[in-house]
């Protein structure tokens, strides 16, 4: 497998959302599916991941997710193939890391564009001495729970508990290190690593539940992955609306994930049109 570079044009594919992915989304997470068909933006996170095999560089153990940047443009439609293309845009060192950024664009039949996302995924520069990762404590590093929260308006609240039965559905029953053990080991995590597509499936939860239609049309989010989450870990998502930093043509928000022990799997940055 020869190494990534910036520049590289990533195949063309087409996405279609059906029934089974649909099920498996919302079982996966324990969520209902909204009764008036609305779809998800954070369905199409597959979308992305599905070019791991072209964007990883050879020696993958202890691969991560860094950090994901969306813009929605049009709500999805179920049973329709949307064009998938991308490119990776820039590959960058962070801390022991290397980080493959690369665009994808989803769009119509008409050419427009529907979701571009920019993913950061990470891969060791060294190769592991023992048989698993070394990862950093939770609480002694900057993603621990340092941030003042921002005045504004809260919302959210999403709470639940990922187990591995709910890691299995939302991945399709395919055995990976989100969903077996043995495969996690290999990978040299000594259990399995909670999908960054889940976690952030709820930060996607939360926003479309808070602004409405306008997340679909208009939203923005930059997340950054600060902490791993495991199987069963419990996790509540938390939103404050930035009435301070918000203008006439956007409304901003904050977003993070927290464990009891208030470590942070993630914060965000959001926004909608006006």
């Amino acid at each position: 497998m020869a190494d990534p570079y910036i520049g590289k044009t990533l195949s063309n594919s087409r996405f279609t959302i059906d029934d089974t992915s649909l099920t498996d989304y919302f079982t996966g997470l324990n969520l209902d599916a909204d009764p008036n068909g609305h779809i998800p933006a954070m369905v199409a996170t597959g979308v992305d991941n599905a070019y791991f095999a072209e964007i990883a560089f050879p020696y993958q153990i202890g691969h991560l997710w860094m950090r994901q940047e969306w813009e929605l443009r049009q709500p999805l439609q179920p049973n329709y193939a949307y064009h998938v293309s991308g490119e990776i845009t820039d590959i960058y060192d962070k801390r022991d890391r290397q980080v493959v950024k690369y665009r994808v664009d989803l769009s119509n039949d008409d050419e427009e564009l529907v979701i571009r996302t920019y993913h950061h995924q990470s891969f060791l520069r060294e190769r592991i001495s023992g048989e698993s990762v070394e990862l950093r404590d939770p609480t002694k590093k900057p993603g621990a729970r340092k941030f003042v929260v921002p005045d504004g308006k809260r919302f959210g609240g999403l709470e639940t508990t990922i187990t591995k039965g709910m890691c299995g559905i939302f991945f399709h029953g395919n055995a990976n290190y989100h969903t077996d053990d043995d495969a996690a080991k290999e990978l040299g995590f000594q259990r399995v690593v909670v999908g960054g597509r889940m976690t952030m499936a709820y930060a996607g939860t939360v926003l479309e539940s808070y602004f409405g239609d306008e997340w679909a049309t208009s939203g923005k989010l930059d997340l950054k992955f600060t902490n791993p989450c495991w199987c069963d870990d419990l996790v509540t998502v938390h939103g404050v609306e930035l009435a301070e930093q918000s203008s006439r043509n956007r409304r901003q928000a904050f977003l993070w994930m927290q464990k009891p022990d208030e470590s942070i799997v993630y914060v965000a940055e959001a926004s909608v049109a006006v």
